[in-house]
């Protein structure tokens, strides 16, 4: 699948934004949880969106996981059905996959952060062991569902954990890097506010597949994708998203599908592997970035 391409020396395809798209279709946002519950009341919406990404060109599709650990979903008052939703966003991408794909097309499993407002409910900060449990619990669900990789979507301190977690499966890893450019220019972590470029020796490990920049501005993926370069030699890749988050919705900003694949060409050009869209992108960004890429892709298997 995705691996074989890779291999091969092709440009991979991967969705765009799937808690957006939700958003765009009319599904349910919860504070907490953001798009993680309409695997319990939207599976066939889910399941739609995949089969798009999947005609849009998609070779990896990646499942409605970003929001269903424990805690977010204990917060959205659906703590006990966390296996239902990790194992229905799961069936909703495999079978868009069987009734619509005519080539190879991997699955991934998503595992996030918390959301701010499920942290700030919390009497303390959780035990280091309460949150690899969080994330054993999900990566185990993940595996057993059947996803082909897991793709990591964070970038907070509860990384090494996750990455341990999804490593005890045994299934390939992806590990997303966020980044976003500072007011004189310089490139910073999201989060913590300082350059991303001191956190990557400490999160980047042999263990890893692919390191991608995603959840990140356009304009921070060009450095980002340099940033990862120093200190990563295998496959690199991008999946940026297009507008900003206001909790529970994401507010879309217009970026035209040809633009999105003028800037895939660019980070094709700096060294990306594997390309997509992260929140705010649609089916028809991917289309767009897979035609452009299909020449490049026919000429690498010559």
């Amino acid at each position: 699948m995705v691996f074989d391409a890779l291999a091969s020396g092709r440009v991979v395809v991967i969705d765009g934004g799937m808690g957006s798209e939700l958003e765009a279709r009319g599904a349910r946002m919860d504070s907490h949880a953001w798009c993680g519950l309409a695997n319990l009341d939207a599976s066939d919406l889910v399941r739609e969106i995949h089969e798009d990404y999947i005609r849009a060109g998609a070779e990896v599709v990646i499942a409605n996981t970003f929001a269903t650990n424990r805690p977010v979903l204990a917060a959205a008052g659906c703590g006990d059905r966390v296996e239902d939703a990790n194992r229905a966003a799961v069936k909703a991408a495999l079978d868009a996959r069987e009734r619509v794909a005519d080539r190879p097309v991997s699955v991934a499993g998503s595992m996030s952060l918390w959301s701010s407002l499920v942290e700030r409910s919390m009497d303390e900060p959780p035990s280091d062991a309460r949150v690899l449990e969080v994330y054993r619990e999900q990566a185990a669900m993940l595996a057993d569902a059947g996803v082909d990789l897991i793709v990591l979507e964070m970038f907070d301190a509860r990384w090494t954990a996750a990455l341990q977690a999804a490593r005890e499966t045994g299934l390939p890893r992806w590990v997303g890097i966020w980044a976003k450019i500072g007011r004189d220019g310089e490139l910073l972590a999201p989060t913590a506010g300082h350059a991303l470029e001191d956190d990557l020796p400490a999160l980047i490990d042999d263990g890893v597949s692919a390191v991608l920049v995603m959840h990140s501005p356009l304009e921070a993926v060009g450095p980002a994708l340099k940033a990862v370069a120093r200190h990563w030699d295998g496959p690199r890749g991008a999946y940026p998203h297009a507008g900003h988050f206001e909790q529970p919705n994401w507010i879309f900003e217009d970026i035209a599908p040809h633009a999105m694949a003028d800037q895939a060409e660019s980070w094709v050009r700096a060294g990306a592997r594997i390309v997509g869209g992260c929140c705010g992108t649609r089916p028809d960004h991917i289309r767009a970035i897979s035609d452009r890429l299909a020449d490049r892709n026919t000429a690498s298997r010559v």
